[in-house]
């Protein structure tokens, strides 16, 4: 039946310089489904979903929108289909503010952050307030109100974009990885409330693994290289689904050769005392206590919004209340003349937080590169041998295929396994793996996993993992450090 199609593409062929797509798309989306398109990093579900809302043009075929007519137009007020679809994805955070003209560290800078907005202004700006109340409830995006953009967590980052993007009452809204970043009980909440959004409300999701399948999803599309197949209802697919084999093993890695020649001396990576923290009056830490020691491998966890980022910054030299505060980072004090590049120097550092700040259009060996520097980029030439000690670590983690390609042209996933690869590179003291598995398919979870686990396996190297997923924590952490919300 014609009358219930939404959006129905046929033998279309995208206009993307440079890319020869395999062969022609055709697909159709009907009234009522929730569709959910599966694939591993890179596999092409973030182009169909660009093809959908109309980045990309059409070179042969056509996409029809059965629900673009005069009168939507004239009631919607939009002036393209494609501007009633809307994604929700971790770039999607570019649009609510110009990370371009931000440093990373500016969130902790009380001066300097202060010229950002609030989540309340943000949200002031937003017609419809109605309906954006309701689910600024049901995702508790008021108790954020009073939060300046740049300080929000990755998570409550990912539950205000929803919010925004639902606000605009779209015909089809497009999840990206909808649950990375969110803690058990808020992405148990976020399923939940897809299933009673379903009622009102099309949507679309991409994943990377059957275990981040919504359960509001009625029907599958598979994606993998470029080329897509429709599977059919959920139930189907998961009758036809044969998990990969887990057991296969890895060829022992030889990591790349330290191009550091002198080695630390020291016996504490990191002494915190009676440490108090507060940002706009609303306290933090209060009297924390944290002690690691060399060679050890720690866990932090801890609920959305409960500090973990701001405590990493006090260890990283990215903030500068560190200064007044009672830590020592390697046997040597904060603030005694050390540069924060001494204190970076020692470390490999990867979060989400961090991830949106890498806006350079350069190359992914590049950004690998800046590792060596501690910098958002490339902005000075390595030498040979620091080159290649990249690219060795770029095929350890199995993204050398990516060195020549621009970091911002590639997929999430990749950027990701390119952003872990720079945390490596200079083969550091301590590893700080602030969700370092977001966005990756089993098979790249795996292989990562693998890798930090054996790079751990050197009794002198520490770690601070952090995740909301106690599965994904390798099997060398044997402590854990929890934070909580101080009420």
């Amino acid at each position: 039946m014609m009358d219930d199609i939404l959006i129905q593409l046929s033998h279309v062929v995208p206009r993307i310089y440079g890319l020869d797509f395999p062969q022609p798309l055709d697909w159709t989306i009907r009234v009522g489904e929730q569709w959910c398109v599966i694939g591993c990093n890179g596999s092409g579900k973030s182009m169909l979903a660009d093809i959908l809302s109309g980045r990309y043009g059409i070179k042969s075929g056509s996409v029809n929108y059965s629900f673009w007519n005069e009168d939507y137009r004239q009631q919607s007020g939009k002036s393209f289909p494609t501007e009633a679809i809307r994604k929700v994805s971790f770039e999607s955070a570019y649009m609510l503010s110009d990370y371009k003209n931000m440093y990373y560290q500016q969130r902790f800078h009380s001066l300097e952050n202060e010229m950002t907005p609030t989540v309340e202004e943000l949200i002031s700006t937003v017609p419809n307030n109605t309906y954006l109340n309701g689910l600024s409830e049901t995702l508790h995006i008021k108790s954020l109100y009073s939060k300046r953009l740049i300080m929000l967590s990755s998570g409550e980052l990912r539950r205000l974009l929803i919010v925004l993007a639902l606000a605009q009452r779209p015909k089809l809204i497009i999840f990206d990885n909808p649950f990375i970043g969110l803690d058990v009980e808020t992405r148990r909440t976020l399923d939940d409330f897809f299933v009673e959004l379903s009622k009102v409300q099309q949507m679309m999701f991409l994943v990377p693994s059957v275990s981040e399948i919504p359960k509001v999803a009625t029907h599958v599309l598979k994606s993998e290289s470029l080329c897509y197949k429709e599977i059919g209802s959920i139930e189907k697919f998961r009758d036809s689904f044969v998990e990969e084999d887990n057991s296969s093993t890895y060829e022992d890695i030889v990591f790349p050769q330290s191009l550091s020649t002198v080695p630390r001396s020291y016996q504490y990576v990191l002494q915190m005392k009676d440490v108090n923290v507060a940002y706009d009056k609303v306290i933090l830490f209060q009297h924390l206590n944290w002690t690691i020691k060399k060679g050890e491998k720690w866990a932090l966890i801890g609920k959305n919004g409960s500090g973990k980022s701001t405590l990493l910054s006090l260890m990283v030299g990215d903030n500068p209340k560190a200064y007044s505060l009672n830590i020592s980072i390697f046997d040597r004090k904060r603030g005694t003349g050390e540069s924060i590049w001494d204190i970076k120097k020692p470390i490999g550092y990867i979060s989400s937080e961090m991830h949106l700040y890498f806006r350079e259009d350069q190359s992914c060996l590049k950004i690998v590169s800046s590792g060596f520097f501690d910098t958002m980029g490339l902005f000075c030439n390595c030498s040979e041998e620091q080159n290649k000690v990249a690219l060795e670590w770029m095929k350890l983690l199995g993204i050398e295929y990516l060195k020549d390609c621009s970091y911002l042209k590639i997929s999430g996933g990749e950027q990701r396994l390119v952003l872990l690869a720079r945390t490596m590179v200079k083969n550091p003291d301590l590893l700080i793996l602030d969700e370092p598995l977001h966005g990756l398919d089993d098979r790249n979870k795996r292989h990562c996993c693998y890798i930090i686990e054996k790079f751990c396996e050197q009794e002198e190297k520490s770690l601070i993992y952090v995740t909301h997923r106690m599965e994904e924590i390798p099997p060398c952490v044997t402590l854990f450090f929890e934070l909580k919300k101080e009420s």
